[in-house]
């Protein structure tokens, strides 16, 4: 594929995601009526939302070509020193 086409459809991608994403803002306003009274729909709605979200994260990250890289808690190491520099 030319570098050109290859920039295009990344674009399309990129704005189809910001598409996206104000659509699920409209959902999440106009669903948080109906469900603040069911504690159950609100859990239902809330895990189809992470879904949502979790894809596009992944596809951001596959655009961007940036490693999906989890946080790692715990101490530190000392830092490794090369004795030969």
């Amino acid at each position: 594929m030319k570098e050109w086409n290859r920039e295009q459809v990344e674009l399309h991608m990129l704005i189809s995601l910001a598409r996206s994403q104000r659509a699920l803002c409209r959902i999440i306003e106009s669903v948080a009526d109906h469900v603040e009274g069911s504690e159950h729909l609100a859990g239902h709605v809330a895990a189809n939302l992470k879904s949502i979200s979790d894809y596009q994260h992944v596809m951001m990250m596959k655009l961007s070509k940036q490693s999906a890289r989890k946080p790692v808690t715990g101490k530190p190491g000392k830092p490794w020193m090369n004795k030969h520099v």
